[in-house]
C-alpha cells in the first residue's frame, strides 16, 4: 500500500532539478551529434530519424510523468468536448 502512495507522490512532481539538468545535457548531446551527422553529409531525413529515435529513447530513460499526466488530461477534455454523451473509458 505504501509503495502506491510513494509512486503517486513521485508521479505528481515530474522531473527533479537534477533530472532536468541531465535531460538538458542529453538534448544538447543529441543536437551536437545531429549537427555532426549533417556536416558529414548525411541526408536530412536520416538526421531527423536519428533525432527522433534519440529523443524517444531519452523519454524512456527519463520520463516526465507530470507532462504525461497533463497530456492525458488534455486528451480526456478533448474527448469529452468532441462527444459529451459518452464518458471516457465507457464502451459503445
Amino acid at each position: 500500500m505504501y509503495s502506491l502512495v510513494f509512486e503517486s507522490i513521485a508521479m505528481d512532481r515530474g522531473l527533479s532539478g537534477i533530472e532536468k539538468k541531465e535531460k538538458a545535457v542529453a538534448l544538447l548531446a543529441i543536437a551536437d551529434q545531429a549537427q555532426k551527422r549533417s556536416s558529414a553529409g548525411e541526408s536530412p531525413l536520416e538526421t531527423q530519424t536519428f533525432i527522433n529515435g534519440a529523443r524517444r529513447e531519452l523519454a524512456r530513460e527519463l520520463p516526465d510523468t507530470k507532462k504525461m499526466e497533463d497530456a492525458f488530461q488534455v486528451s480526456r477534455e478533448y474527448q469529452r468536448a468532441r462527444d459529451p454523451g459518452q464518458r471516457p473509458g465507457q464502451g459503445i
